[in-house]
């Protein structure tokens, strides 16, 4: 539309809103738009094979009951006096090729964490790497978390996914012993972004 063209439309549209104040201010317009929705699992947790040293659950949110195909996960893990804990094989991750019409590889990162309890660390990271290789503390596959006795946590990096099955193996380095009988909860959501990056904004766990 060209300058002219512009000027007459503002101008018309003023008319009307100075002729009728009332009638305008409450017009309404809708236009109709169609969303396909198929069903799909582009990615799901299942139990490794060392789910039940820390006491691992897996629930679909969807219908409250446990099962194979997680979308929340629970494991339990003593902290003693060591310097590091790490949980080995307890949690696998399975992704798949993308539903349609979505291309590329989905990006794991942490949407959103929390944490309560006394024990302070250092950082608890995960790593995440493919069952046919070895765990590895390098940029690209782990996720670093630091969690404050505020309750408030922080999440760093991400990392990109192929096809395939993957473990989620967690190390965790506490500043010094806990407390004897103190009891900590961190909650981690994870989220799966397929484009350019992952989100920079932190959703809530339902």
């Amino acid at each position: 539309m060209n300058r002219i063209g512009k000027l007459v439309l503002v101008a018309g549209i003023l008319a009307i809103a100075l002729a009728v104040p009332i009638a305008a201010a409450n017009v309404i317009y809708l236009y109709h738009a169609t969303v396909n929705m198929p069903s799909a699992l582009p990615v799901y947790f299942k139990p490794g094979p060392d789910a039940s040293e820390v006491s691992l659950q897996l629930t679909n949110i969807t219908s409250g009951t446990a099962g194979t195909l997680g979308t929340l996960v629970t494991l339990t893990v003593p902290v003693t006096n060591a310097t590091e804990i790490y949980v080995y094989h307890a949690l696998e991750l399975v992704v798949n090729s993308p539903p349609t019409p979505l291309t590329g590889n989905p990006t794991l990162y942490v949407n959103y964490c929390s944490y309560s309890g006394s024990t302070i660390f250092n950082n608890i990271t995960l790593v995440i790497y493919s069952t046919s290789s070895s765990p590895s503390f390098t940029s690209g596959n782990i996720i670093e978390l630091t969690p404050s006795t505020t309750g408030s946590c922080s999440a760093t990096d991400t990392v990109s996914l192929t096809p395939g099955t993957y473990y989620v193996d967690f190390a965790i380095f506490p500043t010094k012993a806990a407390p004897v009988d103190s009891t900590a909860t961190l909650s981690i959501l994870f989220g799966f972004s397929y484009g350019s990056s992952a989100p920079n904004t932190y959703g809530s766990i339902p």
